[in-house]
């Protein structure tokens, strides 16, 4: 049972880990706290549904889809929304993430219906089996997945011209833009980055759980709590802790409750907070 209950948590903790990262990418380098990118993930979902249902594509094509989408979708949201409001009261960008998330939530509840929704995943049926864990192909797929998307966005942030711009806009804009840096460009590119994880997590996940308009609220308070947790604009530390938390998530559900499974985080949060408020893989500071 603790093999089983490990390998689902993997499975889930991919979903957190993708949804993570890409708030850690605005969060952290762009300094915008989206309370929306639930609602990306949400809109990856049913654009994996538009893929794999309505026009019947296989599993590549639709995630392609997925891709395209969700590029234009953040592209149109950081022009419209948080461009203008560019980098003033911090609130600002709060509020407008708030209005866009119930707006959104409202539009395609109204558009769509209640009614919830699940992509095909084009596996064929049936558990595989790795000793004593069984695993569906489509959550086999979820975690390789997220392993290779992973992989490569870790080398582009280390070893790349862009990784090298998003990291420098992240430790001093000022600096950046004297550098020579389009500090616009690269602010567009982490945007409509982190919107991208967030809708590939929204479709995969859409195959083993249903979509409806509020799929994505419970998503962005894992995340945060990912991100809080892991320190800020840690991509490696949003990583381990997303892996961590579906796991330990997995474990509560198992041994102490399923309605127990959804407080574990904030608890995680308040103990971090209160004994490095820095975050796990953030760098310590002196107190005054």
């Amino acid at each position: 049972m603790l093999a089983q209950l490990l390998a689902n948590g993997i499975v889930i903790g991919s979903s957190y880990v993708l949804v993570a990262v890409g708030l850690t990418l605005i969060f952290g380098i762009l300094k915008i706290v989206n309370f929306a990118h639930g609602e990306f993930y949400m809109l990856g979902g049913y654009a994996g549904v538009l893929g794999s249902k309505t026009l019947g594509w296989p599993v590549l094509p639709t995630l392609a889809l997925v891709v395209a989408l969700m590029a234009l979708f953040g592209l149109a949201v950081q022009r419209l929304v948080f461009r203008p409001i560019g980098g003033g009261d911090p609130t600002n960008a709060i509020v407008a993430s708030f209005g866009l998330s119930i707006f959104l939530q409202n539009f395609f509840l109204e558009t769509l219906g209640a009614e919830p929704m699940i992509s095909a995943s084009g596996f064929a049926a049936g558990a595989l089996q790795f000793g004593p864990v069984f695993l569906t192909r489509e959550r086999v797929a979820i975690v390789l997945a997220t392993a290779v998307i992973v992989a490569v966005l870790v080398a582009i942030l280390r070893g790349t011209w862009v990784g090298l711009s998003l990291r420098a806009l992240s430790a001093n804009p000022v600096v950046a833009r004297t550098s020579g840096i389009d500090v616009g460009r690269v602010s567009i590119v982490t945007f409509v980055l982190g919107t991208i994880l967030a809708g590939i997590s929204g479709a995969m996940m859409s195959t083993i759980f249903m979509v409806q308009p509020s799929s994505g609220a419970l998503v962005v308070m894992k995340a945060f709590v990912i991100v809080v947790v892991a320190g800020m604009g840690r991509i490696e530390g949003a990583i381990v802790v997303g892996l961590a938390l579906g796991m330990i998530e997995a474990l509560v559900s198992g041994y102490v409750g399923n309605a127990f499974r959804d407080i574990v985080g904030f608890v995680i949060v308040m103990l971090v907070l209160y004994l490095r408020p820095e975050g796990l893989f953030g760098t310590r500071t002196e107190r005054s």
